[in-house]
């Protein structure tokens, strides 16, 4: 009777202890979220919008540039904290830490920009994501 070597044998020990500590990957779902609002995408890691940053030409107003929209988003998980971001030039992103998830930005949903004068300090911009495990 062969015995099975040592590599095999530790091989088929650690296999379900590293499976059993990884979490499981996300679901396919979707999520409506405003500034520093968080969700729980799959177990033991969250998603959070964290900020945006509106540098769009003012409706009704003529400008040299015409400015960016850029949300930012931090996913936090078993390896730490990811960072990333879009907008309508750029609306998915894969990251690494959604084990191949992709997340993408419901554009549709953006508002236009506002009219020159009538943003206040207060004003939020929500939005909407669509979460596609692989």
């Amino acid at each position: 009777m062969k015995l099975p070597s040592l590599a095999a044998v530790l091989a088929a020990v650690s296999l379900p202890i590293l499976t059993g500590c990884a979490a499981p990957p996300p679901q396919d779902a979707v999520y409506p979220l405003r500034p520093e609002q968080s969700v729980v995408v799959a177990r033991g890691t969250v998603l959070t919008y964290d900020s945006y940053s509106d540098s769009r030409c003012p409706a009704n107003t003529r400008c040299v540039w015409a400015g960016r929209l850029i949300f930012r988003f931090l996913v936090d998980g078993p390896n730490g904290v990811e960072e990333f971001t879009l907008g309508p030039d750029q609306p998915t992103a894969t990251p690494a830490s959604l084990h191949g998830a992709r997340i993408t930005l419901d554009t549709s949903a953006i508002p236009p920009a506002r009219a020159a004068g009538t943003l206040r300090p207060s004003d939020i911009i929500p939005v909407t994501l669509k979460l596609s495990a692989k």
